[in-house]
């Protein structure tokens, strides 16, 4: 039994190291295009800022199947956002209220084709998450990004806005890089 238990033991700590040296690995491949930004964030579920306009319009099943008024699946949509040579460019769904009027009436998505601003990368250790910001103008409407990247590739976006209320979005990141 004594034996048993040693086995078990040693097993054990043998995943856990071999868990540890991928994420370490996954991490370092990860630093080298998040530094010098190329990547692409498929997002696939949207977490809006619920209030009393947005609350309206779930009751009405205007969401479509599946979806809350706090929870929207992107899947299947196409959403993304591209980081490539200093510049920003998006298409994202967004689900939630115009504040102070909007810089274009026509674009009720994120939509991005700007240099991006403040560009900032820093890795938190004790938590192996990588935390990225940066700030992007479009037209008069100014945003601010906000991404967690966990070992996994999967990640979290808060975007902020200067006209529009916050948007969280999950979805996966992957190096970009562009076809010749």
């Amino acid at each position: 039994m004594k034996y048993i238990l040693i086995a078990l033991i040693g097993i054990l700590v043998s995943c856990k190291t071999s868990e540890t040296s991928q994420t370490s690995t996954l991490v370092a491949a990860n630093e080298t295009w998040l530094n010098e930004p190329s990547f692409e964030i498929n997002c696939t579920v949207a977490f809006p800022f619920v209030t009393n306009a947005l609350s309206q319009i779930a009751n009405s099943n205007m969401l479509g199947a599946g979806n809350t008024v706090n929870r929207i699946n992107l899947q299947g949509r196409g959403d993304f956002l591209r980081i490539s040579d200093n510049k920003v460019l998006a298409d994202i769904s967004y689900y939630g209220e115009q504040r102070f009027g909007s810089a274009n009436a026509n674009n009720i998505g994120i939509v991005l084709n700007d240099a991006i601003e403040d560009y900032e990368v820093s890795y938190n250790q004790k938590k192996k998450r990588t935390h990225i910001y940066f700030k992007a103008t479009h037209e008069m409407e100014h945003y601010e990004f906000h991404i967690t990247v966990y070992p996994s590739g999967n990640c979290d976006m808060n975007v902020n806005s200067s006209k529009r209320t916050f948007i969280k979005y999950e979805g996966d990141l992957k190096e970009f890089v562009i076809k010749e």
